[in-house]
């Protein structure tokens, strides 16, 4: 059945102007964009206004997000904490039976934010503190893009920055297939972890930190998509996810402080343990895999 064609008018402009979060825009800007006639788009921007989930500028009539939306951006925060009620007996009982941590985690806007940990600490050099958010820029967050649509996997590709080439983004597009085949995550240990945790510790000067240990992300051996028989790997983390009634990623559970070498046989045990408590924590809160 067809959504409303004003509904989806509303979300559309609310989701545009949340995707860009730092910037303004004028009516004609909003509706060339959108692809709106300008009377609809004015239509949709005066309601949005009268209501506080838009403003607009006094001086230069720009739009921007409104405080409405703060409140709903907090019911939608306590949800996620919820979700994280459902799968913390899960993640308990796996972080003992896997002796490791396991970390739940979610997404907000181009982040993604710790929301809860079970278990014993990983590595000293790599901790993990609720509320910390770490940008969603690849290599990063490939368990939240494996099965999403493919404007977002494009515009999580387009963080790679102006230097990536088609290949780059190519062997990301794979090792996300390789992902949503498999089930889950495998991340290699990588240089860029220490820097990465430095940077979410406060050590350093945060921002720039973060920035900069990401893009060595992208530029090291980081995401392990096929296992060799007799081979030996040290890994930093594996991930899974947990869907939602809408058969999008809601949480992702992360095992680490995995032990230092595990062969690729080893490997499946630990992998197969954490996809079937993801499973479990999907079938808690009703949710749904994709077709």
């Amino acid at each position: 059945m067809a959504g409303s064609p004003s509904v989806e008018r509303v979300v559309t402009v609310i989701d545009f102007l949340a995707s860009r979060p730092g910037e303004s825009f004028g009516l004609s800007e909003l509706a060339r964009a959108l692809g709106m006639s300008k009377a609809t788009a004015h239509g949709v921007c005066t309601t949005l206004t009268g209501s506080g989930w838009l403003l607009r500028h006094p001086v230069d009539k720009t739009y921007t997000l409104g405080p409405a939306l703060i409140a709903a951006g907090h019911a939608a925060g306590a949800r996620q904490l919820d979700l994280v009620d459902h799968a913390r007996p899960e993640m308990e009982e796996l972080a003992a039976h896997l002796g490791a941590q396991v970390v739940a985690s979610s997404t907000v806007g181009d982040e993604m934010v710790l929301l809860a940990t079970a278990g014993r600490p990983g590595p000293m050099w790599l901790t993990f503190t609720v509320g910390q958010r770490v940008p969603l820029a690849p290599p990063l967050g490939t368990v939240f893009l494996a099965w999403a649509g493919p404007d977002a996997v494009e515009q999580w590709l387009d963080r790679l920055g102006p230097g990536a080439t088609l290949d780059d983004k190519e062997r990301l597009r794979s090792a996300l297939a390789v992902i949503r085949q498999r089930g889950y995550a495998l991340n290699l240990e990588a240089v860029a972890n220490l820097k990465l945790s430095r940077a979410l510790s406060g050590r350093d000067a945060r921002r720039r930190a973060l920035a900069v240990a990401v893009e060595e992300f992208a530029h090291e051996e980081y995401l392990l998509q096929e296992l060799e028989e007799g081979a030996t790997y040290r890994l930093s983390q594996i991930s899974a996810p947990v869907f939602g009634a809408d058969a999008a990623v809601a949480l992702a559970l992360t095992v680490v402080g995995l032990p230092e070498k595990l062969t690729g046989e080893e490997i499946p045990r630990f992998g197969d343990a954490l996809l079937g408590a993801a499973r479990r924590v999907t079938a808690s809160i009703h949710g749904s895999a994709p077709q």
